[in-house]
């Protein structure tokens, strides 16, 4: 059998394995022939170029001649260039130039179904169609897939043309049209759009040649961009050479569009599908390409997608690990770079506006930042979209480490170790501005990464952008920690729960990826969109509260009503009051301006004040006030008034004292003494009552009279320093003396005779005071007053029993002494005492322990400049309440009552 069947089976496989048999039989004769006869043949077709025209003409002598042996004739040789034809035989050249091409005259040939113009030596497409179809009205399914299938197109140079017209069929075929019912008016409408679209493409002339006359390129680089829309995903890659003179060129090579499936898929699978098959696009271009790319780029604009490819497959699903794999396999994971959507040529065949193809639009000479140098590329910007249904595990994990670079991760693992939310944001902007910086150096060539490793390596400042991008990235951290259900359920369009904090807030997710409140009041004009849809935030995220305290030192740590209305402006915190109080209750600078000192409770009353039926004055509290101007002669001086009060009987005692010096305290203690009998225990304040006196002054002060006091067998006790109120007993009855005397001083400076005696008027006023409840019953007892207890009774009054001057030398008169000074102890305990039971102030807060920080109260600092320090030591009184510590200041250390200090914080 000489001749194959036609129209068998075997019959297309037969003629190819004859046609190559021969071929490789002469292999070593016709190399070259040999190679185009079995790489470059496509069933009886031939279709070689070459950069030589006598290596063209004599290539296809050559395979005339081996296709010879085989009795196999090669006619219809056809070229470019004219001077390669002339050496083709004429015989064996084309003889019919023009061919005719669906119902039109080209005077193009079909190059493998292309029309192709050997004199231009540019591509083109011939569609048929005419008015009569753009004008039609009866077009049926079967009618519109004729159409569509009629343009030949391999290698996708008509992408976006093409991809429209199956967009439109996918969508009569949804709306299960039968193949021969007319399409409704609607549908016609969209379809005469597409075919005037499609008329158009007979204008546009597509250059076969890759190359230039500039001669070889440099070095060329394959640049491949993906996209995909809720319609369809496609991909398309170009050719880019550099020349030695610094001219770039852009080819477009093939692309490769297809619509959406009809099950609904989420754009990140679709994004997904584009970056696949990209990749496959690309290694199957390389492959069939003999000159190969120094580098390759693929470019998508979906960061989840890049996110995806610099994971782990093995965390997420089926759908999305195995086409990770895949795409791994077909590129490196390095040559993924994000291009913005609007810069995306890939973008062109994914939507179903109108384009207009001409031969000057992007579709055909690519985008335009592939001009310019690589350093002006775009670059990534670090922001998170959150994905999480593709992750296996059921648990919703945190989107950062899933689709945002590993280069991110620090700054997520490290939003706790901030105390400041502008310190935050400025750290994320430099990492990301690092980031940016890295990855230009990646970008660069080997020579000018060298010449930066010896440039400046300073940070520039930071710009507004990188700011928001940076606060942008960590308010979505925030949501995703707080809100990761409600994301999942607005991610994957389901309801959000009832249960949910949210529900009634009714969120929405922005295109910033942020959850937003959807509120009332978007149809209002003149204000910000920020404030018609403000920012969802967790008020109790320790990182909001971070924010919530920059908008309160914003406000000058003003009230909180301010700090209320600022937030809003922006952002929607649950818990927003709370929020904001307990941030400005914890506030340092505010606890400090607003420090209140300890007020520890009422500590149970010495056995001094308690010591009945003991002699006045046994216990004796005593302190100094004045000075007050007395007349001596024709001058005035200076006098000074001691009191001593009965601890006991809140009796007092008055004496003038000449000086503030050690010996005239000494004379007025003997004076006192002379009257009032040796008291026990005398207290005072330390000295730093006596005013004018200076610190040398004190300390020999208080030596000397302590050797005084115990010469005399008086036990001195000192009340902590700057504590006047450990001395209340004898305070307040200074006011009392004071009060009467400011009734009964008439003179401004009275003579020291006159002084002397308002001041023992004074004493006898106070004396004789009523220290219990008085009665206003004729048949009760006077009140009991200190006087009872040092004359017997009260001011100008009879003693309580009628003695003649028979008892007066009698057995039993001291008896009838004690038995009277019985009597008004036993009234002094069952008046006075239950008097003195409650306490003025109740339990309050722990007791100061040692390493507490304070505040160390100054009267002459304003409360923000008070001194601070450290509780080194304290003394517990018999109570177990603290009210005495010493503190370690700068200066040294401090004894200090607690009344006088304000707790900061215990480390």
């Amino acid at each position: 059998m000489t001749a194959v069947v036609f129209g068998a089976s075997s019959s297309p496989f037969t003629a190819l394995y004859i046609k190559n048999k021969n071929a490789m039989s002469l292999q070593n004769e016709y190399p070259e022939a040999v190679h185009a006869i079995i790489h470059d043949h496509y069933m009886d077709d031939c279709l070689v170029s070459l950069d030589d025209v006598t290596k063209a003409a004599q290539l296809a002598a050559d395979i005339v001649t081996v296709h010879a042996e085989a009795c196999f004739e090669m006619r219809g040789w056809v070229s470019n260039n004219v001077e390669a034809l002339r050496l083709v035989p004429e015989e064996l050249r084309a003889t019919q130039p023009a061919e005719v091409q669906l119902g039109n005259v080209s005077t193009s040939i079909k190059a493998l179904g292309v029309s192709w113009d050997p004199q231009s030596d540019t591509l083109s497409f011939r569609t048929g169609l005419d008015s009569t179809y753009l004008q039609t009205k009866d077009l049926t399914k079967r009618k519109a897939l004729s159409h569509l299938m009629k343009v030949y197109d391999p290698l996708g140079l008509l992408g976006p043309i093409i991809v429209k017209g199956r967009i439109l069929l996918q969508v009569a075929w949804r709306s299960n049209i039968d193949w021969d019912k007319p399409f409704p008016p609607s549908v016609v409408l969209k379809w005469n759009e597409w075919f005037k679209e499609l008329s158009n493409v007979s204008n546009i002339k597509i250059p076969r040649w890759y190359a230039s006359q500039n001669g070889e390129p440099l070095h060329r680089e394959l640049h491949v961009f993906a996209d995909a829309s809720e319609l369809a995903y496609a991909c398309v890659a170009y050719w880019r050479f550099l020349y030695n003179d610094g001219t770039v060129k852009l080819v477009l090579i093939s692309s490769k569009a297809r619509v959406a499936p009809l099950k609904p898929t989420s754009i990140p699978r679709l994004e997904l599908q584009a970056a696949l098959i990209a990749s496959r696009l690309a290694v199957t271009i390389k492959e069939f390409h003999k000159k190969k790319p120094v580098r390759t780029c693929l470019w998508t604009d979906s960061k989840t997608v890049l996110g995806w490819l610099r994971s782990d497959a093995r965390s997420y699903k089926p759908f999305v690990a195995h086409r990770i794999g895949e795409i791994t396999e077909n590129s490196c994971v390095q040559d993924w770079r994000w291009v913005p959507t609007d810069l995306n040529v890939a973008d062109d065949a994914t939507r179903m506006n109108p384009l207009h193809l001409s031969s000057s639009h992007r579709w055909f000479t690519g985008p335009s930042f592939l001009f310019k140098s690589a350093e002006d590329w775009p670059l990534e910007p670090i922001t998170v979209e959150p994905v999480q249904e593709e992750i296996k595990s059921s648990e919703f994990v945190r989107l950062l480490s899933v689709c945002t670079p590993k280069l991110t991760t620090p700054v997520t693992a490290n939003f706790g170790h901030f105390s400041s939310w502008l310190r935050l944001v400025r750290s994320t902007a430099r990492v990301f501005q690092a980031v940016e910086i890295f990855r230009s150096f990646l970008n660069s060539a080997p020579g000018a990464l060298a010449n930066r490793r010896k440039a400046s390596t300073a940070f520039a400042p930071l710009t507004s952008e990188l700011m928001k991008a940076a606060e942008r990235h960590i308010l979505q951290k925030l949501q995703l920690d707080s809100f990761k259900e409600e994301l999942q359920c607005l991610l994957t369009s389901q309801q959000i729960s009832k249960k949910s904090r949210l529900y009634k807030l009714s969120p929405v997710l922005g295109e910033d990826y942020l959850l937003r409140l959807h509120g009332r009041i978007k149809v209002v004009e003149g204000i910000g969109p920020e404030l018609k849809t403000p920012i969802l935030l967790d008020g109790r995220h320790p990182v909001v509260r971070l924010l919530v305290h920059h908008y309160h030192r914003q406000a000058g740590h003003a009230n909180n009503q301010t700090v209320l209305n600022e937030i809003r402006q922006k952002y929607w915190l649950l818990h927003l009051r709370d929020t904001v109080r307990s941030v400005a209750s914890k506030c340092l600078f505010c606890r400090i301006r607003k420090a209140k000192p300890l007020n520890p409770r009422t500590g149970d009353l010495p056995i001094q004040r308690l010591a009945h039926h003991r002699r006045p004055f046994t216990f004796t509290g005593v302190d100094y006030f004045g000075p007050v101007q007395t007349t001596i002669g024709r001058r005035r001086e200076k006098r000074y008034v001691a009191l001593f009060t009965c601890m006991t009987s809140r009796a007092i005692h008055l004496e003038l004292v000449h000086s503030l010096s050690a010996d005239s305290a000494i004379m007025c203690i003997r004076r006192f003494i002379a009257r009032r009998g040796t008291p026990d225990t005398i207290y005072s304040d330390n000295g730093t009552a006596f005013v004018g006196a200076n610190r040398l002054l004190r300390e020999f002060y208080d030596s000397k009279v302590q050797d005084f006091s115990a010469n005399l067998g008086i036990q001195w006790s000192f009340i902590p320093a700057a504590a006047p109120f450990f001395g209340g007993c004898w305070e307040r009855l200074i006011r009392n003396v004071k009060v009467a005397l400011g009734a009964t001083l008439k003179e401004r400076a009275p003579k020291e005779e006159v002084l002397i005696t308002l001041l023992l008027e004074a004493e006898a006023l106070v004396n004789s005071r009523p220290l219990s409840h008085v009665s206003v019953d004729s048949d009760d007892q006077e009140s009991l007053t200190p006087f009872h207890f040092l004359i017997g009774s009260s001011s100008n009054q009879r003693l309580p029993t009628s003695l003649d001057d028979r008892d007066l030398f009698g057995r039993q008169d001291w008896k009838k002494a004690l038995r009277l000074a019985d009597h008004f102890w036993s009234r002094w305990v069952k008046e006075v005492l239950p008097s003195m039971q409650p306490r003025q102030i109740g339990l309050t807060d722990r007791n100061l322990a040692v390493g507490d920080l304070v505040l160390i109260v100054d009267q002459n600092l304003p409360g923000g400049t008070w001194p601070r320090g450290r509780v080194s030591a304290t003394f517990p009184g018999k109570d177990g309440v603290v009210r005495v510590v010493d503190v370690t200041t700068a200066g040294g250390t401090l004894r200090r009552p607690t009344k006088k200090l304000v707790r900061l914080a215990t480390w």
